[in-house]
């Protein structure tokens, strides 16, 4: 459900703050005293790691990896938060050569390594065990995801073929690593853990160079960081301010973990509980279309739907974007599988107009053309909102998990 890298080919690196914003140093791995409550984190929008490109409408943290219940750590910057996929996956090159984190095993007792698929691409590498802090939170010894690993230097060809392009190097990906925080807890789940007929370009067993598609139990997969939590483990809170309608250059706003679990993670009662399908989908009908695989999308950088009406961008640098002649208002509706019904009101502005303030790398107004049948509320629908991610199974204030809320 992501776009990892949300680069457009407009340059927005110029001018932009190159930093996260979040001083891993001191606000990773412990609270400090003049900082945030320990479950909750500053997440940070702007142009991206410096050796990207630029990107615009991408959320990052800081957080810290070990070496599993040692003092061996490195703290990781420009990790993009994605609500549309589950699991922490890190470019293997931003890594220190001397932080050993052991190679995960297959039930063959060979390494485990992971084909993972987004909608316009795929990265492939080991899978390794390691400590995750972020904040005051520790998920012990769970299974990460090394992209480009050179320990699994050969790309399976079911994987190479699986769609899209290579995003296995942070110039591809767009971050140095990425945490994927929706309600599903497992990557894969039933199809990865089936033995009878494992999925393909999905996770492998390697002996060197040598990779076989395997059937990994969910507990084994890559799984969502959060539900490792000795607490605040039944989901997370996005909160960020409004933005002017021209964009900005940063944004800053919160990345909180748990929901009613302590005072400041409240389900506050002006929120709407819309329940989810098992795959995060809800329905939006939007201009008389109903739209069953909708979500709500950190890691898509526009809003992405159809409509044949509002024209798009010239030229192929910004192709798919959306480029009305003036700001267009739109309203949709959001349902969720508990006939909960929310009317939201967007806009969509000139994309090539907004991107010709280089420095800039946030907007709320930004569109783009869609898949059939969804509406993908990516990341500008989350500015000047609280939204909840409410994990399946899990008990909240709210009901149980899954569903969104705001």
């Amino acid at each position: 459900m992501t776009v990892p890298n949300a680069n457009t080919g407009a340059d927005a690196s110029t001018g932009a703050d190159a930093s996260t914003g979040a001083d891993a140093s001191s606000e990773v791995g412990g609270q400090d005293a003049s900082g945030p409550a320990d479950n909750s984190v500053p997440i940070v929008v702007n142009s991206g790691p410096p050796e990207a490109e630029g990107s615009q409408d991408v959320p990052f943290i800081s957080l810290t990896i070990c070496v599993p219940g040692t003092s061996q750590c490195q703290d990781i910057d420009y990790v993009s938060v994605d609500t549309g996929s589950t699991g922490l996956r890190i470019i293997s090159s931003v890594l220190s050569q001397t932080l050993a984190l052991p190679q995960a095993k297959a039930t063959t007792g060979q390494g485990l390594a992971e084909c993972y698929t987004f909608e316009d691409g795929y990265v492939w590498g080991s899978v390794k065990m390691a400590d995750v802090k972020i904040g005051g939170e520790v998920a012990a010894d769970i299974p990460v995801q090394i992209i480009g690993d050179p320990i699994v230097a050969k790309v399976p060809t079911d994987c190479a073929n699986s769609g899209g392009l290579s995003e296995n190097t942070v110039v591809d990906f767009g971050a140095y690593a990425l945490i994927g925080i929706n309600q599903i807890v497992p990557d894969c789940g039933g199809p990865c853990a089936d033995t009878k007929g494992p999925a393909t370009a999905a996770y492998y067993s390697c002996s060197g160079s040598d990779c076989t598609a395997v059937a990994v139990a969910d507990a084994d997969q890559l799984s969502n960081p959060i539900v490792y939590f000795g607490r605040d483990s039944n989901g997370s809170i996005l909160q960020f301010p409004t933005v002017p309608a021209a964009g900005a250059s940063t944004l800053t706003g919160s990345l909180v973990f748990g929901i009613g679990t302590t005072s400041n993670n409240a389900l506050t009662g002006g929120a709407q509980v819309l329940t989810i399908d098992e795959n995060g989908n809800f329905t939006t009908i939007y201009r008389g279309q109903t739209l069953d695989q909708s979500y709500l999308d950190t890691g898509t950088n526009a809003l992405s739907f159809n409509d044949s009406s509002i024209a798009e961008c010239p030229g192929t640098d910004l192709q798919g974007f959306y480029c009305p002649t003036s700001t267009l208002s739109l309203t949709a509706e959001n349902i969720g599988l508990n006939d909960v019904t929310s009317t939201v009101t967007f806009s969509v502005a000139n994309a090539k107009t907004l991107f010709e303030n280089a420095s800039y790398s946030v907007f709320d107004d930004l569109g783009d053309t869609g898949s059939s049948g969804t509406f993908a509320w990516g990341f500008p629908f989350f500015i000047g909102r609280n939204v909840y991610i409410a994990i399946q199974d899990a008990a909240t204030p709210g009901g149980t998990g899954p569903y969104v809320a705001y």
